[in-house]
Parts: C-alpha cells; sequence; structure tokens
C-alpha cells in the first residue's frame, strides 16, 4: 500500500473543521479520498474534490496552521486532540 496526500487545492474545497490535508494509506490514488473517509468520517463523497498525491520518495511538503493530529491508539504518541478540544480522527 502506498501513501497519498489528499489536500484541498483551492479555497473553496476547504473543511469548516480545518482538516484540508489528511496522509493516508490506499491502494491507488482513486482510492485515496475514501480511505479519508474511513479516517474521518462524512457522506460518500467527502473529500472527492479534494487533489490526491502520492507520496513518493524525493516528495517534501509542510503543512501550515493547526498541529498534527494522530490516530486515537497511535504508535507514535501523537496528540490526539485538536486546537478545539475535538477528537476528529477515528481510532485505530
Amino acid at each position: 500500500m502506498a501513501h497519498f496526500l489528499v489536500f484541498a487545492d483551492q479555497p473553496n474545497k476547504r473543511r469548516s473543521d480545518g482538516l484540508n490535508a489528511l496522509v493516508v494509506e490506499a491502494a491507488d490514488a482513486a482510492s485515496a479520498p475514501a480511505a479519508a473517509r474511513a479516517l474521518v468520517g462524512g457522506s460518500a463523497t467527502t473529500f472527492d474534490n479534494f487533489a490526491v498525491t502520492e507520496i513518493a520518495p524525493g516528495v517534501q511538503f509542510a503543512l501550515q496552521g493547526n498541529g498534527v493530529v494522530g490516530q486515537p491508539g497511535n504508535s507514535l504518541g501523537l496528540p490526539t486532540v485538536d486546537r478545539g478540544g475535538n477528537v476528529p480522527l477515528a481510532a485505530l
């Protein structure tokens, strides 16, 4: 499985909850929006209008804004609560 960045590539696509860039594991780029839905939840078309790019060797990027939020139960010890005190991601 590969890793993909699913992100709002235009301001009008940004979500009100601030989850505008997600790193997901998926079989291919076409299935990455579904993996993002499984992580965050939402309707059957949530994230379908987001851009998707594979995170391949040599791909580097930065995310500006809110800090990292990990899934509850993640093995890295990433924080699971966002700035608003919410737990936005589904547990492992």
